[in-house]
């Protein structure tokens, strides 16, 4: 009966995600268009073991795919075409985090657990249209989760292979370690002793994975460079990892502050604590401090946010169910969040709207693949290299992928570079030939892009028009 009703909720989370999903028929966002054509040159010509299509940046010299299980979870869907295959991964990935999120609940007996994962759905539009990204963050989740519970019924086995997939699939595996070293803490100061075995297979099967890679040892490297130097310095050049401004993370986060406060409430009445509840009250607090510091980290503290609550309020739930007014309460709470979850949802409509426009510059990137001859170097904004190379992986791109690569492969190129895309660059000098000699130039006519157009023309008589219409312009460097 119970997996039953588990699969029943897995697939309302899929229709639900999938009406969200196909309210437009392109990729969502951006970098889904880089993870969907990256599985398909691994589906048609194995590993890559070069990077050269953005040649100016790290992932030109000693490339690692350190997220190379997400490729091969992505290559069967290539199957479909990889517009449409993109689209039903970012809906499954997603379904899977939420189905995981709502059994994990069920298998510690709490109450409301549907109601709970709707939470975790409708909280934040922003982490709405997360969810509508073909990006790793679902699974990444899902992994967490798993690892709370193996560690709570001493799966070693399992936690080994969590472990070893969570190191393929994305950097942040180095949060799965803290859980794991926060929970042995707790289980030190709970029931004084520590079980020194859930510490030693996921060490084993981290020990694994780095090491039978089939890019050791460059993959090593990769990763420090990606966790310490990229992720570390990545919100000086990228919005994604900024933070918000006071007004924005109130605006976003109202419900999740309010999520704290009664978890502090009850923590108060109750007067005492539970080590999983201890768990998830630290990890809230650890994931709120870094939400702080950059928006990105808000996938993180909504879940385990909603966690602490939830099993919180798990505990304190018989006393306050004998109230003759928690039937109101109740009530209340359903028809409150409806309204925020309609409000929402509404809000993640015109924000995919806002975003969806890449496939306007389909009339250039049709003209790039008829007329560029093959490897040809094609100066671009970084933020359209994911469409570029989904439309044509034959052609060199400056640069892509993360601004923090570019930054780290030539730091006096970067900020000349970036000069240019922010119109400060008043030398006479046309940095974009000087810099990098490129045979073409790739321009949109969008607001990101207005910059880097008139500086085009400013130094009009290094360049050719090759191609223009409303949206973009192709330009021949003489």
């Amino acid at each position: 009966m119970q997996t039953k009703k588990a699969l029943l909720v897995f697939i309302a989370f899929i229709t639900i995600l999938a009406i969200m999903q196909f309210t437009v028929p392109n990729i969502i966002g951006f970098d889904g268009y880089y993870h969907i054509k990256a599985a398909d040159i691994i589906k048609n010509n194995g590993f890559v073991k070069e990077f050269p299509w953005a040649k100016h940046t790290i992932l030109s010299d000693n490339y690692a795919d350190i997220q190379l299980l997400f490729r091969l979870l992505l290559m069967p869907f290539t199957f479909f075409g990889l517009n449409l295959g993109a689209k039903i991964a970012s809906v499954l990935f997603s379904a899977i985090s939420l189905g995981v999120f709502y059994w994990f609940l069920t298998q510690n007996k709490i109450r409301y657990a549907f109601l709970w994962t709707l939470l975790y759905l409708f909280t934040s539009e922003f982490l709405m249209y997360r969810f509508m990204l073909p990006r790793q963050m679902p699974l990444v989740i899902a992994l967490l989760i798993l690892t709370v519970y193996f560690l709570q019924k001493k799966k070693y086995l399992f936690l080994a292979l969590t472990t070893f997939a969570f190191v393929l699939l994305h950097g942040s595996f180095i949060f799965q370690i803290l859980i794991i070293v926060l929970y042995l803490v707790l289980e030190k100061i709970f029931i004084k002793k520590i079980d020194y075995k859930l510490i030693l297979y996921p060490f084993i099967g981290l020990i694994i994975a780095l090491l039978f890679n089939p890019y050791f040892p460059n993959n090593i490297l990769f990763l420090y460079t990606q966790i310490f130097k990229v992720n570390l310095v990545a919100n000086l050049f990228n919005v994604e990892w900024k933070p918000w401004t006071f007004l924005e993370f109130i605006q976003n986060n109202v419900l999740v502050l309010i999520y704290i406060l009664i978890s502090l409430l009850i923590l108060f009445k109750n007067k005492r604590v539970m080590k999983i509840q201890a768990l998830f009250l630290s990890l809230t607090i650890f994931f709120f401090s870094y939400t702080l510091l950059s928006r990105r980290m808000q996938e993180f503290l909504v879940p385990f946010s909603i966690f602490a609550l939830a099993f919180l309020f798990n505990d304190y739930h018989d006393r306050i169910n004998k109230n003759k007014f928690f039937k109101i309460i109740n009530f209340s709470v359903v028809v409150i969040f409806i309204i925020i979850a309609a409000f929402n949802f509404v809000l993640l409509r015109q924000d995919i709207k806002n975003n969806d426009f890449l496939f306007n510059f389909n009339g250039c990137t049709e003209w790039m693949k008829n007329n560029i001859p093959k490897n040809s170097l094609v100066f671009t904004n970084a933020y359209a290299f994911p469409y570029l190379f989904f439309k044509n992986s034959d052609l060199i791109y400056t640069h892509g992928i993360d601004l923090t690569y570019s930054y780290l492969y030539d730091k006096n190129k970067f900020e000349r570079y970036m000069a240019v895309l922010q119109g400060k660059a008043k030398d006479k000098e046309d940095f974009i030939v000087l810099d990098y000699n490129p045979d073409y130039v790739f321009s949109g006519k969008i607001k990101q892009d207005v910059q880097l157009f008139n500086y085009i023309i400013n130094h009009k008589e290094n360049y050719k028009a090759a191609y223009e219409d409303e949206w973009c312009a192709v330009l021949e460097v003489r």
